[in-house]
């Protein structure tokens, strides 16, 4: 049977073999973590399904530093497995979407007052450069005072010392996200955003064995069967298992982040940097054209599914960012955008909110469901990997070994850097006749690897029709991204497929009409569903870009 593409327009086949195939496993929830899982059993064999209440990656894994960490941090606190396990990882990441994961050198000052000096500064990243197993070329550097400031001007030298800089590797989360669910797609699993459940299926023994579930985008109902069914829904688990049993022991706690995003030339730092303020890390992150500030941590318990980043919040990092770049005015009106998420740490009772878990745990219900909760991006792999393991145990299976630290990823088709390089020459060669900059391919390549030359053919394909530059790129990326990675929401294609609504805020207002209509066209909207489709859009846009008064 031919494999499906990842298609918004294959819903209504996959909806029916969901209902008529007896699965495996069953993940609710296609974020980093649920999406890690489907593709670790799929490589297994298994017969695997996945739902998503809203779009992949809608929650905490678009709303991330966009960090692939080394884990450094952890060294504070003596965390050496941590350290090793998210440095070996932070590698095969790399190795497996080198379109998305990047090298950059990391700038850590060496401050006042601050928890570390340089002979603490010097061990910690020597044993750092050993424990995560950084290659040769990549290992640490101190610098004294005056190199550091030479290094980065815009420092406050009345306060820094010296400075450390490492690698560590920035990343755009939501992509890697969907990456990692089509390469599951890719593998035989079957995978549905906007598919919520509502409720469990449970066998004559009272074990869970499947699933009801609406699909939002028809409003149909559809059944689903599995073996084993895990929850792995990221802040939203504990909302899941109360369909299942009443809670007991351990529950999430969520802790609420933001990050603010500068036009890069009011924020025009050298290379990235972490610094602690008051013994918080804040990292500053350049991006393309953009800057962007993060993050701040405070324990969350309002509306979970409309997150608003708070002026207080903003006038936080502000605060820090004064501090640490005194020359740099910078005010709350020079805020281009912004994001707001939550992290599940897990909690217990008769503990104090600074000792919540930040390590990922699993736990069963006499049920049987299956809960992981807790991790972090970096640590996607092995945390699917502890769950398949788990599987195994609990059914006695012989064991088998995960094989994705050696699967490229669906646009992740490298070997090396310079393959990516060549395949933008070539490209920018290719398709010279549609007027693209060297720069536009290689921020398609950042976005598509290995696939970019499927979505030139498209504009190569629109091109021909009357459409002006701007409305012509617009369509064509919004009918790949309906036909190649599941867009069903306009609010999907502009915030986690593309990310315009973070680092090119004006963009969205400028090509809205030109998408809304591609999109109508392709799902068969009539012109009520378009205009609040652009209405919703224009929601997530001013919620990026206004903050509250709180």
């Amino acid at each position: 049977m031919e494999q499906k593409a990842f298609s918004t327009l294959s819903r209504p086949s996959v909806i029916q073999e969901m209902e008529q195939e007896q699965f495996d496993v069953l993940i609710i929830g296609g974020g980093i973590t649920g999406a890690g899982i489907a593709l670790d059993a799929a490589t297994r064999g298994l017969k695997v399904a996945l739902i998503e209440k809203n779009d992949f990656a809608s929650g905490t894994s678009s709303r991330s530093t966009k960090l692939i960490h080394g884990g450094l941090k952890y060294l504070q606190n003596f965390d050496f497995p941590v350290v090793k396990e998210t440095g070996s990882e932070r590698e095969i990441v790399f190795n497996n979407a080198r379109h998305l994961v990047h090298p950059i050198r990391m700038n850590f000052p060496l401050i006042k007052k601050e928890s570390y000096n340089l002979a603490t500064l010097k061990a910690g990243l020597t044993l750092y450069d050993r424990l995560a197993g950084v290659r040769k070329e990549e290992r640490h550097t101190i610098y004294g005072k005056r190199k550091t400031m030479k290094n980065e001007p815009l420092f406050n030298k009345k306060i820094v010392q010296g400075s450390g800089v490492y690698v560590e590797y920035r990343t755009d989360d939501s992509r890697l996200t969907l990456e990692v669910a089509k390469t599951a797609q890719e593998r035989g699993a079957k995978l549905l955003n906007y598919v919520r459940m509502t409720d469990f299926i449970q066998n004559p023994d009272n074990q869970v064995k499947g699933i009801v579930a609406k699909d939002e985008l028809s409003g149909r109902t559809l059944k689903i069967t599995a073996n084993y069914i895990v929850n792995a829904a990221g802040p939203w688990v504990d909302f899941v298992r109360k369909k299942d049993r009443p809670i007991k022991g351990k529950y999430m706690v969520l802790a609420k982040g933001i990050h603010i995003v500068f036009d890069r030339n009011k924020l025009p730092v050298q290379s990235s940097t972490y610094f602690q303020h008051k013994g918080r890390l804040i990292a500053v992150i350049p991006r393309g054209d953009t800057t962007y500030v993060g993050s701040t941590e405070s324990i969350y318990t309002e509306d979970i599914e409309d997150i608003h980043v708070n002026k207080s919040e903003v006038t936080y990092l502000l605060d820090c960012l004064k501090d640490m770049f005194p020359a740099v005015n910078l005010n709350i009106s020079d805020v281009i955008s912004s994001w707001a998420g939550v992290r599940p740490l897990i909690g217990e009772e008769g503990k104090s909110s600074a000792e919540l878990s930040r390590h990922d745990e699993i736990f069963e219900s006499d049920t049987g469901l299956i809960t992981i909760a807790g991790g972090k991006l970096t640590g996607y792999r092995k945390m699917a990997e502890r769950i398949m393991q788990y599987i195994e145990k609990k059914n006695k299976e012989k064991k088998t070994a995960s094989i994705t630290e050696s699967v490229h990823l669906t646009g992740g088709k490298f070997s090396s850097s310079e393959e990516i390089e060549q395949l933008i020459q070539k490209l920018y060669g290719s398709y010279q006749q549609l007027g693209f900059s060297k720069q536009e391919i290689s921020d398609y390549v950042e976005r598509y690897g290995s696939n970019t030359e499927v979505f030139l053919k498209e504009v190569a394909d629109y091109d021909k029709k009357d459409f002006d530059k701007k409305s012509r790129n617009i369509r064509a990326e919004v009918k790949y991204t309906v036909e190649n990675e599941m867009a069903a929401t306009l609010t999907d294609f502009y915030d986690r497929r593309t990310s315009y609504v973070l680092f090119k805020p004006n963009k969205v207002l400028e090509t809205l009409n030109a998408a809304a209509e591609e999109m109508a066209e392709l799902l068969n909207w009539d012109k009520n569903t378009m205009d609040e489709q652009k209405r919703k859009t224009l929601y997530t846009h001013h919620k990026a870009i206004t903050f509250l008064d709180k």
